[in-house]
């Protein structure tokens, strides 16, 4: 197997793409460093394919545009493993995905037990990564060979398992619907992110109330504050659990709050700052959507348990995964359609023209006969 090649230049960058066979499949992968920085950064990208192994310093340039007609609509079909990571950070730096196989998807629609890569390239391959490098910083610089070496191991079985993949795939007669699914992850991936309150991410945290919740709020804020200022993720200040239990303590004073392990990281002033800022604000009042009337939850739930019996029955029949017959987002999504025709369920992300042709007017008569039950 070739030396990767190590591109940290424009002038390495831009000859890549007319090394790369139009007809090849391509694996690729990108690595950020979110465990380590309070906003994540593309910071290395995999290319593997062919003759061609590359490993890109996205760190050390500027301008990646000139990936941009290997990795877009016109280019070799690209395999990723879980692209809705790679699609986000990738678009940070300007650059879109089309034309992929995703075999992460594929694992799921084909039934596998274990879709993670590494379980995988060692069923297929008897290949097994370092997990050590699993949570590596990939901003920090030099990468030292073990680390290359993980990182070419990461795409180079790539091409070759989706290959596999494929191959069944069109036994089964599922490739349009992976197809479907991978795209579907892609347009997900580049939504606006909704901003979320700190507090929110925290499990748990809509069990308290009264001051515990107020604490919680204003510790998650200052938590959050520190996080931006240092540059890491917030649990690298302190963790949702240590939060979650001072919060559950209601402390009120300083030396309540002193006692409480884990908050060492943030300082008497920061403390002193969450304990005001829960006195004065108080419990926060989001504005939260109201659940439907409850005869529209009732329909819904019958219509989704009629959807799951019939996509179970469908599955069996042809031998291929739920997920394939139909995904979990698109079942919710149909029972929730409020006109039984065709292009209600044509209007459901993700469900595409082949589940339209196959199912459409299956699907519109499990939706009546749940109605009538």
């Amino acid at each position: 197997m070739s030396v990767p090649a190590w591109i940290d230049s424009p002038g390495a960058l831009t000859p890549i793409v007319s090394r790369v066979d139009p007809d090849l499949r391509l694996g690729v992968d990108a690595e950020g460093d979110g465990l380590y920085r309070y906003r994540s950064r593309l910071c290395m990208m995999q290319i593997c394919g062919g003759e061609l192994e590359a490993l890109i310093d996205t760190l050390a340039l500027d301008d990646l545009t000139p990936l941009q007609p290997l990795l877009g609509e016109d280019g070799p079909l690209k395999v990723l493993h879980d692209v809705s990571f790679d699609a986000k950070m990738l678009d940070q730096r300007g650059l879109s995905l089309g034309r992929v196989f995703d075999t992460a998807v594929a694992a799921r629609f084909l039934g596998e037990k274990s879709t993670g890569l590494a379980a995988l390239l060692e069923k297929y391959f008897e290949v097994q990564l370092d997990k050590k490098h699993q949570q590596a910083d990939w901003g920090e610089r030099p990468l030292d060979e073990d680390q290359k070496r993980y990182l070419v191991e990461d795409v180079r079985y790539l091409p070759e398992l989706a290959k596999l993949f494929e191959a069944r795939a069109a036994e089964l007669d599922v490739l349009e619907e992976i197809d479907e699914e991978t795209r579907y992850a892609m347009r997900r991936a580049l939504e606006p992110e909704v901003e979320r309150e700190p507090w929110t991410r925290i499990k748990g945290a809509r069990d308290l109330s009264g001051h515990a919740l107020a604490v919680l709020v204003a510790l998650a804020n200052v938590r959050e504050r520190e996080a931006a200022q240092q540059d890491v993720p917030p649990f690298r200040v302190t963790g949702n659990r240590v939060l979650f239990e001072a919060a559950r303590r209601r402390p009120r004073t300083l030396a309540q709050l002193r006692k409480i392990r884990g908050l060492r990281q943030l300082d008497d002033a920061q403390l002193l700052d969450a304990l005001e800022a829960a006195e004065r604000d108080g419990v926060p009042q989001e504005d939260a959507t109201p659940p439907p009337p409850a005869e529209e939850r009732a329909q819904r739930k019958a219509r989704e348990k009629a959807l799951t019996e019939w996509r179970k029955k469908e599955a069996a029949e042809r031998g291929v995964d739920v997920q394939a017959v139909l995904p979990g987002h698109c079942l919710r999504d149909v029972a929730k359609i409020e006109q039984l025709e065709d292009e209600a369920l044509a209007s459901v992300d993700g469900f595409g023209n082949k589940r339209l042709a196959r199912y459409g007017s299956t699907l519109l008569d499990v939706l009546r006969a749940a109605d009538a039950a």
